[in-house]
């Protein structure tokens, strides 16, 4: 097999992870913009269900995923460690709680310099609003670093416990699978969520293989994801994925599932843009909450369209599309470290002579 062959089966292996990234990124969005405009308008529109239906595993897949691709950590130098893995989000978490602070104070005609310290102290305590899974992948990392060995099953089983705990406490209604244990966003988020991590992280080698099963047998894929869809939505509809315990084997199974349908797609060029958002779903994530909040005031404050469904779909669509056209334009001048880690922040490795 040639070199140039090798690099592109490689490549293609990897493919499926950007579409399925791209899923997730939207469903997030989704049910940020759902929650919103049903909030205003307080109607329900379409999404309303889309949004139910996925909460099992919406968040699920996002920190299996996350795990998987953290997959090595534990060979990392720990400078490095601390460079890609805690610094990375640390950067990110720190700027982007600083921009949106500045924007809802000034929104809500409160922007003094007091204010704006006193948002930004809390905001290291009490994660500001959409950065909490920003602000917990610093931790799943940390622990995912020290798996290893024996350490393995106590860890695996303590993350269950944990999170069979925080199920059982649940918050969030129909959007939402969140948890209100320890009445901090931080350490509920942690315990509801470190198992998924975790999964992904310590079932890499069983995920790398799902891929080329996929492909080499893709209408017994289609059908394992059709007797899938039909069981998540009976146990949605009688109530088995809210079960403490259940909710980690349904948030597993969606996982799986969305890896699939990622796989499946990946030949189809008309979703090559599925691709794209997975690629730039941290500046997704990161900035799309300022045009949900423009577009659903314009929409509904300032043009008066009431149509639950209409706003949803525009909303949607501007949060997604104005993070993708704002990082392309700040990528080369000087506004580029709002997606971009500048290299002063990055921990140098010291030179050493001969």
């Amino acid at each position: 097999m040639s070199a140039l062959r090798a690099a592109q089966i490689a490549v293609d292996n990897k493919g499926w992870i950007d579409r399925a990234k791209g899923i997730c990124i939207i469903l997030v969005v989704m049910m940020h913009t759902a929650l919103g405009v049903e909030k205003v308008l307080d109607e329900t529109g379409f999404l309303h269900a889309v949004v139910a239906w996925t909460k099992p595993f919406r968040m699920p897949d996002f920190f299996l995923l996350s795990g998987f691709l953290a997959g090595g950590i534990g060979a990392l130098s720990r400078r490095a460690f601390i460079d890609r893995r805690i610094a990375h989000y640390v950067y990110f978490y720190l700027l982007w709680l600083a921009v949106l602070t500045s924007l809802k104070l000034a929104m809500d005609g409160a922007l003094t310099v007091d204010g704006f310290v006193r948002a930004l102290a809390f905001g290291l305590i009490e994660p500001f609003s959409t950065l909490w899974f920003i602000y917990v992948l610093p931790i799943f990392m940390l622990v995912a670093r020290f798996t290893q060995g024996w350490l393995v099953w106590p860890i695996g089983m303590f993350a269950a416990v944990l999170h069979v705990w925080a199920a059982a406490i649940p918050e969030g209604g129909d959007y939402a699978m969140s948890s209100q244990v320890f009445g901090w966003i931080a350490p509920d988020s942690a315990a509801l969520f470190l198992i998924f991590f975790l999964s992904g992280y310590l079932g890499r080698g069983l995920i790398d293989h799902i891929p080329g099963l996929v492909r080499m047998a893709p209408i017994m894929a289609v059908t394992i994801l059709l007797l899938w869809a039909a069981l998540h939505s009976y146990a949605f509809r009688v109530g088995l994925t809210s079960i403490p315990g259940l909710t980690i084997v349904f948030g597993l199974l969606g996982a799986l599932a969305i890896m699939i349908v990622a796989v499946l797609i990946e030949r189809v060029p008309a979703i090559d843009w599925l691709a794209y958002c997975g690629r730039h779903s941290l500046a997704i994530y990161l900035a799309f909450v300022i045009p949900m909040a423009a577009s659903r005031s314009l929409l509904v404050g300032k043009l008066g369209v009431t149509q639950p469904d209409l706003v949803m779909i525009t909303v949607l669509a501007c949060a997604i599309l104005f993070p993708l056209v704002l990082e392309r334009l700040v990528q080369s001048g000087p506004l580029q470290f709002l997606f971009v880690r500048p290299e002063w922040t990055r921990l140098r490795r010291t030179e050493v002579r001969a």
